[in-house]
């Protein structure tokens, strides 16, 4: 269907005169008649009543004039939003992100892109780093950082390789880290890749640990807190509550080799989403200039 004949159309249906019309899209009133007949032909029904040379809306053309002018809106944003992406510019950004990094590190994320881009809207998703990969590859967000590299072809760039450090509660700050690992219950999280490192080691000096998979970083950090457990979490996940001595944490020897990746995620890259990478890259780095100082 020509999208011209609807343009005309729904000029047509608002002044119910094909002269008027005419003057209004810059065409000659057979041009008009033309595209109007068209749009009846593919439909297979009329649009208007016709009397003479007076023309008025009849009741297929009326319930036709509402979803063309949703249809053409849709197109008109569509190209005006690709027109934006080619030029490099975008006023809405999705971003897909793992529970794990949007407790910790992207709110700083957002607060240093949104000084730089004050224009751009932000949305978040909130999915399973194994999920991130394939919502990029879909449109369904942006951009994602996950703790995972996604099986899709897509543009990845690992932005964060940080330290893994031993999790407990205050209460239990008297408690050699050989003993808590002896003992305690270790909290582990489905979608962290280091685990399985973590878990070579534990098997060949701690033969005899006790672990329980908690799938939410939250939930983790909640139970440690409440002396229900350890765990062993990224550097940038817990240093707040290290610092407010909410955690006590601990960077063991052992484990000392083994690092979480964090990846930022795209399928195409325009300006806005190469600033929001600068950001991503930005933040981390400072925030390993902060535990090297």
């Amino acid at each position: 269907m020509n999208t011209e004949w609807l343009r005309t159309f729904l000029v047509a249906a608002k002044t119910e005169n094909f002269g008027e019309t005419a003057e209004k899209r810059f065409l000659t009133q057979s041009t008009v008649t033309k595209h109007i007949h068209h749009l009846e032909k593919e439909l297979n029904t009329p649009l208007f009543e016709r009397k003479g040379k007076i023309v008025r809306l009849n009741m297929a053309g009326a319930h036709f004039y509402v979803k063309a002018q949703k249809l053409v809106d849709m197109l008109d944003e569509t190209l005006r939003s690709t027109q934006a992406f080619l030029d490099g510019y975008t006023s809405h950004l999705t971003v897909g992100a793992a529970p794990q990094i949007a407790n910790s590190t992207l709110p700083k994320i957002i607060e240093h892109f949104n000084a730089n881009k004050p224009h751009i809207q932000i949305s978040l998703e909130l999915l399973n780093s194994n999920q991130i990969g394939e919502a990029v590859y879909r449109g369904v967000v942006d951009v994602g950082l996950s703790k995972i590299i996604p099986i899709r072809e897509l543009q990845i760039e690992m932005i964060a390789d940080e330290a893994i450090q031993l999790v407990s509660s205050p209460s239990k700050s008297e408690v050699e880290a050989t003993e808590l690992l002896k003992n305690e219950t270790i909290l582990t999280h489905e979608y962290a890749p280091y685990w399985e490192d973590i878990q070579h080691v534990l098997t060949g000096k701690f033969p005899s640990h006790k672990s329980m998979q908690v799938n939410q970083t939250e939930v983790i950090k909640n139970f440690v807190k409440q002396g229900l457990g350890i765990a062993f979490l990224p550097q940038s996940v817990v240093q707040k509550e290290g610092e407010e001595g909410i955690l006590r944490i601990q960077s063991l020897n052992l484990f000392q080799q083994i690092t979480s990746q964090t990846y930022f995620i795209s399928k195409y890259i325009s300006s806005d989403i190469q600033a929001f990478l600068e950001s991503s890259k930005a933040i981390y780095s400072a925030l390993t200039d902060s535990i090297n100082c």
